[in-house]
């Protein structure tokens, strides 16, 4: 005969299930969400890293066959260029596929900056993108790669056979 359990006992389990999901979503939510300027179409928000003062964050997405890319920093007014530069390989041979001259964007936003990558890679190939900084005084800062996954297609004709 089944063992069924007592109302009691998944009342416990829903619970349990509750708040494990709700423990998660506490943990994870931070002050660091950042909203797209107000004129964009999309009501997207980017979650960056915590930053020092002067450093400038970066953020790659694929957007319908587009390449964008974010920028973010506390005090945008301490760049005054951002070069962005993409590669196939995260180790080396960056070419530079945006100059972004920081003063023509104050004027929308203080510590945000988007632009697209007139010239991406295939979407279904690995990219690496990064950034360099120069001050105002000319001093010149690279930061860490981030990578673009591909987009890999899925063949609906696959199937899978469990055996049964």
């Amino acid at each position: 005969m089944p063992k069924y359990k007592t109302p009691h006992s998944m009342k416990k389990t829903i619970l349990l299930i509750a708040s494990i999901v709700a423990s998660y979503y506490m943990a994870f939510a931070g002050s660091g969400v950042i909203s797209p300027p107000e004129n964009s179409a999309s009501h997207k928000q980017w979650l960056f890293k915590p930053l020092s003062a002067n450093d400038v964050s970066l953020e790659v997405e694929r957007l319908d066959g587009n390449v964008l890319l974010y920028l973010f920093s506390q005090n945008m007014k301490s760049v005054d260029m951002i070069y962005v530069e993409k590669s196939k390989d995260p180790t080396g041979g960056f070419v530079r596929c945006k100059s972004v001259k920081v003063a023509d964007h104050l004027v929308k936003s203080k510590n945000y900056i988007s632009v697209v990558d007139d010239n991406p890679y295939s979407a279904t190939t690995d990219s690496y993108y990064r950034i360099r900084t120069v001050s105002a005084s000319g001093e010149t800062k690279l930061y860490p790669v981030v990578g673009l996954s591909p987009i890999l297609s899925i063949e609906s004709e696959t199937t899978v056979d469990n055996g049964r």
